[in-house]
């Protein structure tokens, strides 16, 4: 597995849905998400309080009440254009001990929302980079990633 990096979250003008961005060293892993998750991300990443909890607050609440710490979230597969995600979360009993280790099915967007939310490490699988993720230098030029060719992608060795 490969630890990211979250930059944030980007919208292109000419492309009506945001991106997540994460980073591994000179890779960037952009994922396409809907307006609300992104909202949601963003939020979190801000550490802003509302006046009423969103549904990714509303988990981690009930996480914390549960004694529950997620640990990390793994975007695992890329199969027709979607990602596929899951939280790995460990649950503790009333001395501190872990009772069980969950593994649970999120989509990329929800599973990053929450561990903004909880201080939990973002991963891919190599798999999904070597797939999916871009040079970093291509989008500091100001390209979007859906418009690159894999021209595009060659180091500048």
């Amino acid at each position: 597995m490969i630890e990211l990096e979250l930059l944030g979250v980007s919208q292109a003008d000419e492309n009506p849905n945001p991106l997540v961005l994460l980073r591994h060293e000179s890779r960037v892993l952009p994922i396409v998400v809907g307006i609300h998750e992104a909202s949601a991300i963003q939020v979190g990443l801000m550490g802003e309080s509302l006046p009423r909890p969103m549904t990714h607050d509303l988990i981690k609440n009930l996480l914390v009440g549960l004694r529950a710490e997620v640990k990390s979230v793994v975007i695992y597969r890329l199969e027709h254009g979607t990602f596929f995600a899951h939280l790995n979360i460990e649950q503790r009993n009333a001395q501190g001990e872990v009772e069980q280790i969950l593994k649970i099915d999120t989509r990329p967007s929800d599973g990053i929302a929450i561990a903004v939310r909880m201080g939990a490490d973002i991963y891919a699988s190599e798999e999904v980079m070597d797939e999916a993720a871009q040079e970093a230098n291509i989008l500091e030029a100001g390209e979007e990633p859906d418009d690159l060719e894999d021209d595009d992608l060659e180091d500048e060795d």
